[in-house]
């Protein structure tokens, strides 16, 4: 059974995070968000349409990152990485971008 999920978000261009989330969903920015999100970070329009923007939500307040890509993990609740970090066998990816 899968407890705990790993999200990595690689190429970060802009972000908008709290350290510590009790429960969170992850969505796609809708068309005004990342609008918002490419401008407060900085990103040319002409390189825009090679981020991704994600929007964060929780009872404890939003964020949001802008990336170039990400991956979305499922690990058993006791699992261990190895020491370069990939999962174990018993690990499942979700989604990668």
């Amino acid at each position: 059974m899968h407890e705990f999920i790993e999200v990595t978000f690689y190429g970060v261009i802009g972000m908008k995070l709290k350290t510590v989330y009790q429960s969170l969903t992850i969505a796609v920015a809708e068309p005004a968000q990342a609008e918002e999100m490419l401008q407060f970070s900085g990103v040319r329009e002409d390189h825009a349409s090679r981020v991704r923007c994600l929007a964060l939500k929780s009872d404890s307040g939003d964020g949001f990152v802008a990336c170039l890509s990400y991956s979305i993990w499922s690990h058993p609740k006791e699992s261990d990485n190895d020491v370069l970090g990939v999962p174990r066998l018993d690990s499942l990816l979700i989604l990668r971008t």
